[in-house]
């Protein structure tokens, strides 16, 4: 098992480690997927799974009070086992979105994100009202959007249409990317420094997952073909999300 992870590089910023000093004895974690009520945690110590206690599970009044992608937990951490989740730390922003069902509680889509990357693509996916949604639903969850237009290479006007974005989403940056170029995706580093968390927000098929594995430099995310229809073959694994959430909406 590996140890001495810096979490800085997973967000945690003074904020949180000044939360999580408020708990002695405790470890403080991240967590970085859930599946179904099971978690995987990230602290100083390493990787573990873990699961709340019996406690927490029923001191909790909604849905939404579970931990999620990107909260800061703090646990009864076991090198050798199951983390005990004992405490989630106050959410500094939650994406939120309706559960299935007809039900009237939320889901937390993520937690404690600083940037929603906005992703939609400069040919059919581009949509005005879809993106005054997102915009909404980001400056609501407490994060900062920036409208990333992806496929510039299959668009006649992308300037055009960029100042289109830009006269929807008053507040945010803009930006114009193109994958397919060597440095097309390099616009979105300024947002990614140590300390700081960012999500990406698009229909299926715009290329999320593609600008992901550019940023890490590898193909981390399963990206497919795009159908005739624009949308995506992306593979997901049902149930389950992870560091680095995205969300099809």
């Amino acid at each position: 098992m590996c140890n001495n992870i810096d979490l800085s590089a997973y967000g945690l910023n003074g904020r949180f480690a000044a939360l999580a000093a408020e708990y002695p004895g405790l470890t403080a974690a991240r967590i970085v997927a859930q599946e179904k009520g099971r978690y995987d945690l990230l602290s100083a110590w390493g990787e573990a799974p873990g699961a709340v206690s019996g406690r927490f599970r029923h001191a909790v009044q909604t849905v939404s009070e579970f931990p999620a992608v990107g909260d800061f937990v703090m646990t009864d951490w076991n090198p050798d086992g199951e983390a005990v989740i004992r405490h989630v730390l106050p959410r500094k922003s939650c994406l939120l979105r309706r559960a299935a069902g007809g039900t009237r509680q939320e889901q937390v889509v993520a937690a404690n994100v600083d940037t929603v990357f906005l992703c939609m693509a400069l040919d059919r996916d581009f949509n005005l009202r879809r993106l005054e949604r997102y915009l909404a639903l980001t400056w609501e969850s407490g994060a900062s959007p920036v409208v990333v237009l992806t496929k510039a290479d299959l668009c006649g006007d992308p300037a055009g249409r960029a100042a289109e974005a830009s006269a929807a989403a008053l507040g945010a940056d803009v930006l114009v990317t193109c994958a397919r170029e060597p440095d097309g995706w390099k616009q979105l580093l300024p947002w990614l420094g140590a300390g700081q968390t960012t999500a990406f927000l698009g229909s299926s098929g715009v290329g999320k997952s593609t600008l992901i594995n550019c940023l890490l430099g590898e193909a981390r995310q399963a990206a497919g073909d795009v159908r005739g229809d624009g949308r995506g073959r992306t593979r997901r694994r049902g149930g389950r999300s992870s560091a680095c959430p995205q969300a099809d909406w």
